[in-house]
């Protein structure tokens, strides 16, 4: 059999295009022109149906070969294990799972004896069948024969979800930048384990001494010198961690023999949620194991006083607020967003970008929203803010003093203002704001130290928590929040629409909260009241929206044909707030939040004919 065309050529773009129907046709102009086969050009024939299956078989192919080599491009990747790759060129590491973390209070009675005291890492407490545990050692002081807040303790510790466990020993064969391997995995699934990302505990007994020797986690091996017991972990495109060792020039060598001793939390995921006051007492638990001892006797002082469960009796425990949600690792967009700009800073902390890019990436599960500026931006906004307020003080206000003392040793010229809002919760019921705990500040500021410059100081701040609701001012007068409780969502809806009044009102309050949801609320957030309108509007069978002021009588006062919003500071709501039917963009030490959370008793469905 021979063809009277034998020229197998394309253009060179032709790929482009090629699909099934174009392969189909391709099939059939050469069998055509081989003049042989007949029934080709007939759909339903069987050469027909072998054509199909042949084209749509290439068409599969071509299709899975485009996406292997997408899923290969940074801009195109859509699974973990692809941008894991792609990203580690650049030295990228991916944040693993985040625990719940829960902040506590620890007073001693005047029965625990004037000493210094360590709480050994891994010990815990138990709360409802869940565990908290010590990420670090934590040492403390009774400093009077009175009962004593521990606020050293306090302050500067947080408790982490779940509970330390024992990796099996490995052995290092003595090569250049090895590798050992954490790979946990579930029974069930076979799927890894939630291990917190910031909690793995490396220690080395060396074989030619058979001394025990913490290996501290850097971010870079390479940035190491050659005395250095440092390891640097990587989550991997599997899921599991990589713990990479040194060469004896960047960071010290594994020997032949050496063995490695790895402890990681195991978290509960979301069933280890606490709620508040449920850590209440004194049942510490210490961490203890065989090996465990072994490698105390070399990494902790033989005078150090550990605190044990019998003077732990001494010490009460509790916790104000609930433990934090756990953060999932690092999604495919997140690590698009992030690792641009930690390669940009090279792991290190110089400009407020990059403080900003370290806390979104490690902080997820405690900050929803953080703002960074310089010291010129600080006075020029925050503290010309206040003397607008008519403050002659700042530290009028509690809280600005409260961080000012805490966290600032100095009016540095260099010092950068951090603003942080909690994710967990922002207010109450009541509109009481909620903040970070001192403990949750102090982590954050620790783990930065190593990566910040030297000379700078980084001063955590409160945001000012600026509510948002609907509101009409009585005509002539100025804005007062006691006009908001007579303010109403006039809403026309159109008669024989099928979405009932209820319904309406229903979508309307759950627009308004979405707007304010943590994770789309942030600081300095601009409240688009016309996108709030449109999506008002485009309900099935709302025809116009009004915003009206009322008395006591539901007689009307006033009545606009557009949404009215006030905005304003729960705290000083006398001299700041705001009547506004235009967009409302907040200073950036500003967050928004739906005052009294509700609308649905402010709204009125009024049915009309057209």
């Amino acid at each position: 059999m021979a063809f009277a065309d034998t020229d197998f050529s394309l253009p060179r773009d032709a790929y482009a295009t090629f699909d099934a129907l174009t392969l189909k046709s391709l099939i059939k102009q050469r069998l055509t022109q081989g003049g042989v086969f007949t029934d080709q050009d007939f759909e339903g024939s069987n050469m027909s149906s072998i054509i199909d299956i042949i084209a749509f078989s290439y068409h599969l192919s071509l299709f899975y070969l485009n996406q292997t080599a997408s899923e290969a491009l940074f801009d195109e990747a859509t699974l973990f294990e692809n941008i894991n790759r792609v990203t580690k060129l650049i030295g990228y590491n991916p944040t693993g799972y985040k625990t719940s973390v829960m902040s506590f209070n620890a007073i001693a009675s005047e029965l625990l004896p004037l000493n210094i005291y360590t709480i050994k890492r891994f010990s815990f407490f138990n709360i409802n069948g869940v565990d908290f545990s010590f990420t670090r050692d934590a040492t403390f002081t009774k400093t009077n024969d009175l009962t004593e807040r521990l606020g050293t303790l306090s302050d500067q510790n947080l408790l982490y979800q779940g509970k330390y466990f024992e990796h099996p020993t490995q052995t290092a064969i003595g090569e250049d930048f090895e590798i050992v391997s954490l790979i946990v995995k579930d029974t069930v699934n076979k799927r890894p384990i939630n291990i917190e990302h910031d909690s793995i505990n490396v220690f080395v007994k060396r074989f030619n001494d058979n001394k025990y020797i913490e290996f501290i986690e850097v971010n870079s091996i390479f940035e190491q010198d050659s005395s250095t017991y440092a390891v640097e972990k990587r989550l991997n495109e599997n899921g599991f961690y990589e713990l990479k060792f040194g060469n004896n020039v960047n960071g010290v060598k594994l020997d032949a023999g050496d063995n490695v001793y790895i402890y990681y939390l195991k978290s509960d995921g979301t069933r280890g949620v606490a709620a508040a006051n449920t850590l209440n007492g004194n049942n510490i638990n210490i961490f203890t194991s065989n090996q465990f001892e072994a490698i105390s006797k070399y990494i902790y002082s033989a005078d150090t006083l550990f605190l044990t469960p019998n003077i732990a009796t001494n010490i009460s425990f509790t916790n104000d607020f609930e433990s934090t949600n756990p953060a999932e690792i690092e999604t495919v967009d997140q690590i698009k967003a992030n690792s641009p700009k930690t390669f940009f800073a090279q792991n290190r902390l110089v400009t407020v970008n990059d403080i900003d890019t370290f806390i979104n990436k490690r902080y997820s599960n405690i900050v929803a929203s953080s703002v960074s500026v310089n010291n010129s931006s600080y006075v020029d906004n925050v503290i010309k803010y206040y003397y607008d307020l008519g403050l002659d003080r700042p530290n009028d206000d509690p809280r600005f003093l409260f961080n000012q003392v805490k966290f600032s040793s100095s009016s540095q010229l260099n010092s950068v203002h951090l603003f942080l809002v909690p994710r967990l919760k922002t207010v109450d019921a009541s509109n009481q704001p909620f903040f970070l705990t001192s403990s949750q500040k102090s982590e954050i500021l620790n783990s930065m130290d190593s990566s910040k410059m030297s000379n700078m100081e980084i001063v955590p701040h409160d945001p000012i928590y600026n509510a948002i609701t609907v509101g009409l001012q009585v005509p002539g007068a100025q804005p007062d929040i006691t006009d908001i409780d007579n303010t109403r969502i006039v809403i026309s809806r159109v008669i024989n629409e099928r979405f009932s009044a209820v319904k309406i009102k229903e979508r309307v309050d759950n627009i308004f909260k979405q707007v304010f949801a943590t994770g789309n609320a942030e600081l300095g957030q601009t409240i688009n009241i016309s996108d709030i309108s449109a999506e008002i509007l485009a309900i099935p069978g709302v025809q116009s929206i009004a915003t009206r002021l009322i008395d006591a009588n539901n007689n009307i006062i006033r009545e606009v044909p557009f949404l009215n919003l006030y905005s304003f500071n729960v705290i000083y709501s006398d001299v700041d707030i705001e009547s506004t039917s235009s967009n409302i963009t907040l200073p950036y030490f500003k967050y928004p939040f739906l005052y009294n959370a509700t609308l649905s008793d402010r709204i009125i469905v009024e049915t009309v004919n057209i």
